[in-house]
């Protein structure tokens, strides 16, 4: 346990990466759109994606995590093992204090018409009344599924190389594009986005599993990866 305490101040260390860097992207985004917002015109609503950036920026840390720190750690003595397991809890922890915040801020938005010039960036406009719980576990759930994600295309790259990376992304082209043409042929595509379009939300809880891949998926490649 130790070990996995020590990796998890390892993380910690770089606060700039995990604590203020993606709040100052997403602080940016909201001061552009707010003036923006000050031009709408009477009973005129803002909805802007620039909730978005955070969470792309998890995915980029997720993926650039493991160039960082993994090399080191192992230099360090600390065991593959106790490495996935304090970046696993090191994640964890930045998702729910970054849901929680999430969660505070479209409360307020919500609370005061958009910050009083009806503008819509931290409520998902789609999420409609949901409750401040399921907008929280909403959050919490695209922050763990984006930063997983990219670590386990990163894990890849670790195991196998510049190769790997080349056969996975072709491999995952060669797929998407097939399964396109299949459902153009068959004439799915209304089909599913009328589904979507009534189960968006169930969508959300569906990518909890896909979470459990990544990690299975990532400390399965990197019990094998060199330093």
């Amino acid at each position: 346990m130790n070990r996995v305490s020590n990796v998890i101040k390892l993380h910690m260390r770089n606060k700039m990466s995990w604590l203020v860097v993606p709040w100052i992207i997403l602080g940016l985004n909201f001061v552009i759109s707010f003036f923006i917002a000050l031009s709408l015109n009477e009973g005129e609503t803002m909805n802007t994606g620039g909730l978005a950036s955070i969470f792309i920026y998890t995915l980029v840390s997720g993926a650039v995590t493991l160039k960082d720190t993994f090399p080191f750690a192992l230099g360090l003595s600390i065991r593959r093992k106790d490495y996935f397991v304090g970046t696993a809890l090191t994640t964890f922890l930045y998702s729910i204090c970054t849901a929680a915040l999430l969660m505070i801020l479209s409360f307020i938005e919500e609370s005061t018409g958009g910050w009083g010039v009806r503008l819509h960036i931290f409520k998902i406009a789609f999420l409609g009344d949901t409750s401040p719980i399921a907008v929280f576990g909403i959050y919490l759930i695209l922050l763990l599924q984006m930063y997983f994600l990219g670590f386990a295309i990163s894990s890849i790259h670790r195991r196998f190389g510049a190769l790997g990376m080349l056969i996975f992304f072709a491999v995952t082209f060669l797929i998407g594009t097939g399964g396109s043409m299949l459902l153009s042929q068959f004439g799915l595509w209304g089909s599913i986005f009328s589904w979507i379009g009534q189960h968006y939300l169930e969508l959300f809880w569906w990518m909890v599993p896909l979470v459990a891949i990544y990690l299975l998926a990532a400390y399965g490649l990197l019990r094998r990866a060199a330093a």
